[in-house]
């Protein structure tokens, strides 16, 4: 097991000499044998444990093992308690969930701030059959197919090539100490039930299921990395970045092969799922407008392009604010604006487009009001006389539709006096009777 391990690390690179490593050790017996292989391999190494208080007494005595076995090995340990269960509803989290993301925060917080190199977790070649069998049960694609990856980002997985049955064996003849979490055995949990019911039985059908899988998650990690150099190329012809937003060509990708399968691989990084990439696909040649969302983003189809951008977590400001005559700077709805006043003469200098307003400070009725703009709002739009409504100047526009939907204007007593960084109002234009100006960018 010792000779396995140093070589799986080698082969895989997974450390450089000299490298300072923090386990991730839960007390459990994956975690406890890893600590052990680290120890009797020479490798430079602190232990870090979680305290999740879930199980009461049992996370305390989990915490007063790994304490004492770290002082065994003469290593530093460090330890952190967590309310699970609090954060897990503050949160909207599954407990299960809100456990990984406590776990994971505080372990790299205190590898960057202790300045260790890499974690290592105890993942080990069952957990990645399970996890592949979960992603397989979800739709997933090539990427999903690969099990745990050795290596992500400051993470490490050194145990991925051995079974539970081998570290169970090396944990027997090192006599290592260890305590089994109840939890493991409830079949209730989707994980527990494909390890205790479903991966016996294909073991059954398949004796050398596990050489198989180590075998098959190889080439499906080659086969991902092929696929996603192919996604590179063609994003380079599909995609144009804008600040936040992803915009992907409908009509080139429409003329590429494999168009579906091309699009999951561009919206695979953003978490959508198989079923509605699926979905997005079928409404590449419907009307704009549709929305579709995942965990993290926002994807809509508009005329020409399929914008994606950022959502979950964000609370864009949303409350009216009024500009009190002589205020100088104000923010609203999350955009700060600017503003000067100053007397009008024939060389006072105009904007030079829609992005700032020069308006006649005589024509306006203080406060002014900044706010979304509403279905029925209309204006003179700068060089027409008659009304227009403020949705068919966005259409002119061809602006997107979250982008419409973000629209704001500024209102002089019920008057549009500009449709903020669009188009100003014409009755409130400067003229040359103008004494005093206002301009507002």
């Amino acid at each position: 097991m010792h000779e396995r391990f140093t070589e799986y690390i080698k082969n895989h690179h997974l450390l450089q000499t000299g490298s300072r490593i923090l386990l991730a050790v839960s007390g459990g017996i994956d975690s406890m044998a890893m600590a052990e292989l680290f120890k009797i391999s020479g490798y430079n190494f602190a232990i870090a444990h979680c305290n999740f208080q879930l199980r009461g007494g049992d996370s305390e005595k989990d915490q007063e093992l790994v304490t004492r076995e770290a002082k065994r090995l003469g290593v530093e340990c460090y330890t952190e308690s967590f309310n699970t269960m609090s954060f897990a509803r503050e949160n909207k989290l599954s407990v299960q969930m809100a456990a990984r993301e406590l776990r994971y925060s505080w372990l790299e917080k205190t590898r960057a701030g202790e300045g260790y190199d890499l974690i290592a977790t105890a993942h080990h070649l069952d957990d990645s059959i399970e996890t592949m069998l979960i992603n397989l049960l979800r739709g997933t694609g090539v990427k999903g197919l690969r099990g745990i990856p050795k290596k992500t980002g400051h993470i490490i997985r050194p145990l991925l090539f051995a079974s539970r049955g081998d570290i169970e064996s090396f944990a027997l003849s090192r006599n290592i100490s260890y305590r089994e979490d109840r939890t493991n055995k409830e079949t209730k949990y989707l994980r527990n039930r494909l390890r205790h019911e479903v991966i016996p039985l294909l073991e059954k059908i398949s004796p050398g299921l596990r050489e198989n899988m180590t075998a098959f998650f190889d080439r499906m990690e080659s086969t991902s990395e092929l696929l996603e150099m192919t996604r590179d190329e063609k994003a380079k012809e599909l995609i144009s970045q804008h600040g936040n937003e992803m915009h992907i060509d409908i009509k080139r990708l429409a003329g590429t092969a494999y168009s579906e399968a091309l699009l999951f691989l561009l919206l695979q990084e953003y978490d959508f799922p198989a079923p509605v990439c699926r979905d997005i696909h079928s409404s590449l040649e419907n009307q704009p407008g549709k929305r579709f969302c995942s965990p993290t983003h926002t994807a809509i189809k508009d005329r020409d392009k399929l914008i994606v951008f950022p959502s979950a977590g964000i609370e864009e400001p949303c409350e009216e604010k009024h500009l009190i005559e002589g205020d100088k700077e104000l923010t609203a709805f999350g955009r700060r604006f600017m503003i000067e006043y100053g007397e009008y003469k024939r060389d006072t200098g105009l904007p030079s487009g829609p992005h700032a307003l020069m308006a006649d400070m005589n024509k306006l009725s203080f406060p002014l009001l900044i706010r979304k703009w509403e279905p029925g709002d209309r204006m003179v739009p700068l060089g027409m006389r008659g009304k227009k409504k403020i949705s068919d100047i966005l259409t002119d526009e061809k602006l997107p539709l979250h982008k419409k939907e973000k629209a704001l204007v500024l209102e002089s007593k019920g008057k549009i006096v500009w449709l903020v960084g669009i188009r100003a109002d014409n009755r409130f234009r400067v003229t040359a009777r103008t004494k005093e100006y206002i301009r507002v960018y």
